[in-house]
């Protein structure tokens, strides 16, 4: 790493350098601390004794220490006049959070198996926490169970929440201690390297979503570092957000490239497949509220981090709250164009032809590069799963099948809440362990349902392919839809039920029906249509949706 284009936020290496690394004897520790006089390092192979760092012009300390090991703990001390303070080290891959000490770990592994340069088509969301709650699985065992469960429901992306360490157990990782540490609550970093390489091998994806935008307040981090602001804002308005994290100050050269260094290590250590930043509107707005105006400098930086991201071929992809229309060029952008779905599904059927110009966007305006789905926020807000907020009582999961089925046939690319391809009807809990094979609620019919459309959604270049066509077709009937869905000479049509009442279509081709919600292995009616002629009638249950193979 050249020290220079670090200090002038050039560098994309920053990880190479700076924190703990192995030496034939011990360790060697550096840290970028420009403003201070002097740095001390503290930890069990000194007895936690004061050890002088070597300070260079450049603002950069550093000492070696033979004695050090796998498994100490150790931490800084920066002085500056008479104000001293400990701090843990930025580019620490382990914390202990309670102890507010960097460990030194074990991350040697060799990869077998190589990235994945594909799009992303379906992806699971999964959240660590919960699934790291069943004590009685060991961490390879846990990590095993994500990748059969993607396998088995067609998806081909894998996205992880947040993997930094963190303090705040309700904060799902979000607001981390750092951007470089792997979370001890997940198992060690070796199985999680063991994970990517085996999702890999079976030609999965790995996404990750690095939040950039903001870091935990806890005065031992990285706020305030050095007693010059290295990170962070100085001015007390825009130092927090709303939740009460600190915002990184990405104007800043040093918080650029530590931010790129750390996307690059996450690139290039960990093999993932992609970055995916969670509400980017914290940083394409003052204080991620659009009535303050762009924040400039961070806009740009994001269009940075985007280029390096793609000239690594690998993803870039967004979360972001709100109608996304700005133009930074990530590969997919995750925003709330279907939250309004739920909305529309929450409400009296009645009431929900006034949703019409809504659905019918959609249908005509989605495109690749807008992912939609529904993420772990649909599975806890307003305290119900995705399947609980449906209206009724005993018609949840027929409406959240018909909800799929639009979702699984628009164009788009996928991505679902783990839970939510089961129909589980509890609300998610970060207190409550997850397990994939485990519900409270018998609902195998509503997966294997989850699955078909899932496989014909992954097979059929009609429903996936980016240059597919979209055709909405003229039906009678509220909160019903029927669209055409064309690749080169193969053609389907999708119609969708959203209300309590059964319809008649009169059919404008001869069709053969792939799939229809009512069939019997789903528990449904059995009212389904096989094969039809032009000018039969298409029969749609209420709540219900099928899909059609136009000969």
């Amino acid at each position: 790493m050249n020290t220079r284009d670090y200090l002038e936020a050039k560098s994309f290496d920053g990880y190479k350098f700076f924190g703990a690394h192995k030496k034939d004897k011990g360790y060697i520790f550096r840290l970028l601390a420009p403003n201070s006089s002097e740095v001390y390092i503290i930890g069990d192979f000194n007895n936690w004794e004061r050890q002088a760092m070597r300070k260079y012009s450049t603002g950069v300390f550093s000492i070696t220490i033979d004695q050090a090991k796998i498994g100490d703990a150790y931490q800084f001390i920066l002085k500056d006049g008479d104000r001293e303070e400990k701090k843990i080290d930025p580019f620490a891959k382990s914390i202990n959070y309670i102890e507010k000490t960097a460990v030194i770990c074990d991350d040697t592994f060799k990869y077998k198996s190589r990235q994945i340069r594909t799009e992303a088509k379906n992806i699971l969301q999964v959240f660590l926490g919960s699934l790291f709650k069943a004590k009685e699985k060991s961490a390879d065992e846990i990590f095993n169970s994500i990748i059969d469960h993607a396998k088995e429901n067609n998806y081909d992306t894998i996205l992880l929440m947040p993997v930094n360490e963190y303090q705040n157990y309700k904060s799902m990782g979000y607001a981390p201690m750092n951007l470089f540490s792997y979370s001890n609550r997940y198992g060690d970093l070796v199985s999680f390297r063991q994970f990517i390489d085996l999702a890999h091998k079976n030609k999965i994806k790995i996404l990750v979503e690095l939040d950039i935008g903001e870091f935990d307040p806890d005065s031992m981090g990285l706020i305030n570092f050095d007693g010059n602001n290295i990170y962070n804002y100085p001015y007390d308005d825009i130092l927090y957000n709303y939740h009460g994290s600190i915002n990184f100050d990405l104007s800043k050269p040093l918080s650029q490239s530590y931010v790129q260094s750390a996307v690059d290590y996450y690139l290039k250590e960990y093999k993932v497949d992609g970055i995916y930043f969670p509400a980017i509107e914290n940083i394409l707005y003052w204080q991620g509220d659009k009535n303050r105006g762009i924040n400039k400098e961070s806009s740009e930086f994001l269009s940075k981090l985007n280029t390096h991201i793609k000239e690594s071929k690998a993803l870039s992809l967004a979360g972001f709250s709100g109608e996304y229309k700005n133009d930074i060029d990530f590969d997919m952008v995750f925003d709330n164009k279907t939250k309004a779905c739920i909305n529309m599904l929450k409400d009296q059927p009645m009431k929900r032809d006034h949703y019409k110009n809504f659905i019918t966007d959609l249908i005509n305006k989605a495109t690749g590069k807008n992912l939609l789905g529904f993420s772990y926020v649909d599975s806890f807000l307003n305290e119900a799963s995705l399947a609980m907020k449906m209206y009724s009582d005993d018609k949840k999961l027929e409406q959240l099948k018909t909800l799929l089925t639009f979702l699984y046939t628009i164009k788009s690319p996928k991505m679902l809440f783990m839970g939510d391809d089961s129909g589980d009807l509890k609300t998610f809990s970060v207190y409550n362990k997850f397990d994939f094979k485990k519900f409270e609620n018998n609902i195998e019919d509503f997966n294997t349902y989850y699955k078909d459309i899932t496989d014909l959604f992954i097979k059929e270049n009609c429903l996936s392919d980016e240059d597919s066509g979209v055709a909405l077709l003229d039906v009678e009937g509220y909160s019903l839809y029927a669209y055409k869905r064309t690749y080169k000479k193969d053609s389907f049509l999708v119609v969708i039920n959203f209300t309590d009442i059964d319809y008649k279509i009169e059919s404008p081709y001869d069709l053969e029906e792939i799939i229809n919600t009512e069939d019997l292995k789903y528990k449904g009616s059995g009212n389904i249509n096989g094969s039809l002629n032009k000018g039969d009638n298409i029969n749609i249950m209420p709540f219900g949706s099928a899909i059609f193979r136009i000969k």
